[in-house]
């Protein structure tokens, strides 16, 4: 019992602050939800690099080192494996995170929205020029270039894999149109790739319910909280994905020690420069 009282105290102490401050120096990284969160020591995404470009040259690149270095690897992967691909990458979040409207989430480094791979309607690849809404068929119509584009699966598929398998991505959730989930699975399936690989992908892929858009026109991907990344202010909601390497169905387990050795490990940080520090005896 004081085991579990000790956990559920530091998930608390550790969970409650929203920006980093001298009474929460710990914080740091992405901190509270996606929703309603901040961002410290963001990476930028570069400007150039193979497999990517942006659709619009803004302040909203940033996310966790992590998280933004997976997105870079998985664009530079289907660049090596379709040479010429480029991947159209929307709004991630601002250096320090924060609102980003119009979005609901975007807040603290852990969103991407991502464009769909396209083609001719011949077969040829090219960039995404916008957010074009495509439908059953795999068919989008550009107003104002007053041109089809094709889905590619084939490019769409090999992203969503590359994804899907990093082992530092923690990949949560894709968030896109149920239809065009639909024709990434059956191109899986098609392509022979494993059941396993398709069963997670089928599980990560959903169609937001309102306010959150169709997904038509793009991918929402999200990585979610590492356990490293829960000490220092993370706090992961949603489902837990069983073949990640921690997945967070609680916070992680801590060391057992007395309740006076935990309260003077917690305010050690509270205390002024150059002050001696208690001993745990001598804590409350």
């Amino acid at each position: 019992m004081r085991s579990l009282g000790v956990g559920v105290l530091a998930w608390v102490l550790v969970g409650c602050g929203r920006s980093p401050s001298p009474l929460y120096p710990a914080l740091e990284g992405s901190i509270g939800m996606t929703h309603r969160g901040v961002l410290t020591g963001s990476m930028e995404i570069p400007s150039e690099g193979p497999g990517y470009s942006f659709l619009r040259d803004n302040d909203r690149h940033h996310a966790t080192p992590r998280f933004a270095q997976a997105l870079v690897r998985a664009a530079a992967h289907v660049e090596e494996q379709r040479p010429g691909s480029v991947l159209v990458f929307g709004d991630l979040s601002k250096a320090t995170g924060g609102t980003l409207l119009p979005h609901f989430s975007h807040r603290n480094g852990r969103d991407a929205d991502l464009l769909l791979y396209a083609t001719t309607l011949d077969g040829i690849p090219v960039a995404s020029p916008d957010f074009i809404h495509y439908g059953p068929d795999g068919l989008a119509f550009h107003k104002k270039k007053k041109r089809y584009y094709r889905l590619d699966e084939e490019r769409e598929w090999l992203l969503v894999k590359a994804l899907i398998e990093d082992p530092d991505a923690h990949i949560q959730w894709i968030f896109v149109h149920r239809h065009v989930k639909a024709r990434l699975i059956q191109w899986a399936r098609a392509s022979g790739e494993s059941p396993e690989l398709i069963a997670r992908a089928f599980e990560v892929m959903a169609q937001p319910r309102p306010p959150g858009g169709l997904h038509d026109d793009h991918t929402h991907v999200r990585t979610t909280c590492t356990s490293e990344e829960v000490l220092r202010g993370c706090e992961p909601f949603g489902p837990a994905r069983a073949w990640l390497e921690d997945p967070l169905d609680a916070p992680p387990p801590l060391p057992e020690t007395s309740d006076a050795e935990l309260v003077a490990e917690l305010s050690r940080p509270l205390q002024s420069a150059g002050a001696p520090a208690r001993s745990a005896a001598a804590a409350p």
